[in-house]
């Protein structure tokens, strides 16, 4: 079984993919404003962020032509959700022959069909949970009829993530079902690491994916943090966003999500307290925000680089607790590491950035080395240069990621 990859090989299930760019998505509503009528500026940023994988929903409506050109120019693949309130399963079936599975990473059930829109639907009152059980039984069959689960994996329905009850009522959608998809957005604006419940990744993969279908691969279907500021409630800054956004893609990484797709990346609107209209990684208007730069800036530093073992000629001798760091070779078989802290930047009772300072990180160089080189995602696309004293050297670190490598 197989979820398809961008141009890199195919990513086996169950487990993890061991390439971290290919393990970041975003979410997109290609056919609804701003994307409809700014698509030139949202393929150009697209491109430049080195996101290659879209989830979006299936509608018979959608401008083919647009996805096959996302596809053809820079490698994009589509998660397409589905929904009996949206296309039939013989509309699934003709979309996806006119649209080409080589171009589709993988399908999913239903999203939350717990939430009041679809609970409003006249299609949902005999029981909502029977409705979507029954479609994913249907498109299980349609799409096994014709393609193999190696070929187009199904992923399962989602619930809404404060609602965890309600994954037993979807359970027997389990047998058809190859992955997980979960909804793992913090509930009180805390940091990527946290422990709490609703809000932790643990908690979702315990409460999510485990009482749906136990030990099952999972996919963060979405996740991420809204700009709408006001004390005491789930939003937060710009600038704290651009800080979260990497340590949530690495931190699920770190803990075996397979793909995690942030909601999302246009801003869906103006409204400055509406909420729902701040959580893109572009304004409304097209300009990036400072998580767009940051991801951009992380997806190049980790470019072709595959997860690795902890034993590699450069590692992280400092022992802290807020301490996180993740293992990589880069395309020519060098050791890169990913490291951040796992500390809070946000304080949600006042809703302002909390100011860190830095602390000295140990890192070992095993061989010679004369100095190594760390970049900044949240700062700039460049490296810096920090000199190896008997085979030790220092970085500084606040809550920011530091990508560190041997200076070429």
């Amino acid at each position: 079984m197989m979820l398809r990859s961008g141009p890199l090989a195919a990513l086996p299930l169950p487990g993890p993919s061991d390439t971290f760019t290919d393990s970041v998505g975003v979410n997109v509503h290609i056919s609804s404003e701003p994307y409809a009528s700014h698509f030139d500026r949202f393929h150009d940023l697209l491109a430049a962020s080195g996101i290659r994988h879209l989830r979006d929903e299936l509608r018979p409506s959608n401008d083919l032509d647009r996805w096959r050109t996302l596809n053809k120019r820079s490698n994009i693949l589509f998660n397409l959700v589905v929904s009996p309130a949206t296309n039939t399963v013989p509309e699934m079936m003709t979309y996806l022959a006119a649209l080409g599975i080589e171009r589709i990473s993988a399908m999913e059930g239903q999203n939350e069909g717990n939430s009041d829109w679809f609970l409003s639907l006249p299609l949902a009152k005999p029981g909502w949970s029977n409705v979507v059980v029954n479609y994913q039984r249907e498109v299980h069959a349609a799409l096994r009829a014709r393609y193999a689960a190696a070929e187009l994996p199904l992923l399962s329905p989602s619930v809404i993530n404060w609602k965890p009850a309600d994954v037993a009522l979807l359970r027997p959608a389990a047998q058809f079902s190859d992955a997980v998809a979960i909804h793992s957005y913090v509930q009180k604006a805390q940091e990527p690491e946290t422990t709490n419940d609703y809000a932790a990744v643990s908690w979702y993969l315990h409460n999510m994916r485990d009482a749906f279908k136990p030990g099952a691969p999972a996919l963060a279907t979405e996740c991420g943090y809204c700009n709408v500021v006001k004390p005491g409630t789930s939003g937060v800054s710009e600038t704290a966003a651009a800080i979260y956004l990497p340590r949530l893609l690495l931190n699920n990484f770190r803990l075996g999500i397979l793909r995690t797709f942030l909601y999302e990346f246009f801003d869906g609107g103006t409204d400055p307290d509406d909420g729902e209209h701040h959580w893109g990684l572009v304004r409304n208007d097209g300009s990036p925000k400072p998580g767009y730069h940051a991801i951009r800036n992380l997806l190049s530093a980790l470019k072709g680089a595959r997860r690795a073992k902890n034993d590699l000629p450069l590692r992280v001798a400092s022992t802290a607790p807020d301490l996180r760091h993740i293992a990589f070779q880069d395309a020519q078989g060098q050791p890169l590491l990913a490291v951040w802290r796992a500390v809070r930047c946000w304080n949600v009772e006042k809703a302002e950035d909390i100011s860190l300072p830095t602390e000295p990180i140990d890192i070992a160089v095993d061989g010679p080395a004369t100095s190594l080189s760390f970049n900044r995602p949240n700062d700039s696309a460049d490296w810096r240069r920090v000199p190896v004293t008997n085979g030790h050297a220092t970085i500084p670190l606040d809550g920011r990621v530091a990508i560190v490598r041997r200076s070429s």
